[in-house]
């Protein structure tokens, strides 16, 4: 518990004092949208994962149109295992907001993300793939408040392209209070798929918090994010 808080108790004094509050959905669970965060604002995302690690994103907007961002995964942090705290090597995340849409075609990004999940320490590798370099399109669709994303990527193993895929994601926001969040990734075929399904509250505008279900189509992994804004 005093790990949890060490982790989480700056994030929430941040979000209480923020000046320059930024509201923008960069992701839905694991999809990208086609969103960038405005110019000049910094993002911060940790991600409690399954053994008590976890995934934090740091995010850097440079322009209204392009990021730059790094993650980590630190294995063993949260609980009373006897095992050792790891760190495993950063990942880099890129992205490129490319066309704004209009009322007729969705907005489109560009982006490259070799964050992997699920570290195999003796195959030395992830078992789930980074989505890699990747193309995703979003639009309201239907009625307002849901969004939608479709988009196709190619796997990479650290930087080694690897497989083709896609990608499907559905947000709807109820209110600006909360969104009920649904996605099916890594789509090669369905044993390799996965399903993920979340709800994500808005607390303030420059922070929100997510409960999700990843992977609930083979073995489920509950996950919970803290997701923190501010321009600077």
């Amino acid at each position: 518990m005093k790990r949890i808080l060490i982790l989480f108790l700056p994030l929430l004094l941040f979000a209480a004092a923020a000046r320059g509050a930024v509201r923008e959905d960069v992701y839905f669970i694991d999809t990208p949208s086609a969103s960038i965060l405005p110019a000049r604002s910094f993002g911060i995302n940790t991600r409690v994962i399954s053994a008590g690690g976890m995934l934090a994103y740091f995010d850097f907007a440079i322009s209204g149109r392009f990021s730059i961002g790094v993650s980590e995964t630190i294995e063993h942090l949260i609980g009373t295992n006897e095992q050792n705290i790891k760190l495993l090597a950063p990942a880099l995340q890129l992205k490129l907001r490319a066309y704004d849409g209009s009322d007729d075609m969705p907005a489109l990004a560009v982006g490259f993300d070799n964050q992997g999940f699920a570290y195999d320490h003796d195959e030395h590798k992830y078992l789930q793939t980074a989505r890699g370099a990747y193309i995703t399109a979003v639009k309201e669709i239907i009625a307002p408040g849901l969004i939608a994303a479709l988009g196709a990527n190619i796997t990479v193993n650290g930087f080694e392209f690897d497989k083709p895929a896609c990608f499907a994601g559905a947000a709807y926001n109820i209110a600006d209070i909360f969104s009920v969040m649904a996605e099916w990734d890594n789509i090669r075929n369905i044993a390799d798929s996965r399903a993920n399904g979340g709800v994500r509250v808005y607390l303030y505008d420059s922070f929100s918090f997510d409960f999700a279900l990843r992977n609930f189509n083979n073995k489920a992994e509950r996950i919970i994010q803290l997701k923190y804004a501010l321009a600077i």
